[in-house]
């Protein structure tokens, strides 16, 4: 799996990216890549990603076998994170959670759909028979973006979640994508 990376893709417009595992060294390149982002996609994100000290432990703590974070770069730039994180022990094991991130300037270019079936193909790899993903429902956009690389709506968690800045709750949608031989 690891001897694939890292690896050019070509985007529908032409623009050519190089997918790569996440390293120690990626410290300060990551915290830029988040801060980066609207303040509006970070909002949306489970984490406060512009605490420093969040993204030093992340890449201080790396384990491939928990969490595998994918990057995108852009001439040497991050322009996307995507990580799949599986769950080690416990009636779960079989499903791992995906999650994705992309600045501004290149959501809606179909990176996001690329990061995804790179993501889906490393989770079958890794023998995962479910792909969940935890997406804020108003973020319309992401939720279609998912549902057209094969995930399914399961349902909708009503004020689950709470805004890190402004304290506002939010629903949460779920939604999974079962892992068949030959799942792109």
């Amino acid at each position: 799996m690891f001897e694939e990376y890292p690896k050019k893709i070509t985007l529908p417009d032409g623009l050519s990216l190089t997918l790569r595992f996440m390293t120690r060294d990626d410290q300060y390149a990551l915290y830029s890549f988040f801060i980066s982002l609207a303040p509006e996609d970070r909002r949306s994100l489970r984490n406060d990603v512009t605490d420093r000290k969040l993204i030093e432990k992340w890449v201080r703590n790396l384990n491939y076998d928990r969490v595998l974070p994918i990057l995108a770069e852009d001439d040497g730039r991050i322009v996307a994170n995507a990580t799949l994180h599986y769950q080690t022990f416990g009636w779960g094991r079989h499903v791992a959670e995906v999650r994705v991130t992309i600045t501004p300037e290149f959501q809606g270019r179909r990176l996001g759909t690329a990061l995804l079936k790179e993501i889906t193909h490393l989770a079958y790899q890794s023998k995962v028979k479910k792909l969940l993903a935890r997406i804020v429902t108003t973020r319309e956009g992401v939720i279609r973006a998912f549902q057209r690389a094969g995930f399914s709506q399961l349902t909708v968690l009503k004020n689950y979640v709470k805004d890190l800045q402004s304290q506002q709750y939010a629903d949460i949608a779920l939604l999974v994508k079962e892992l068949q031989p030959g799942t792109p």
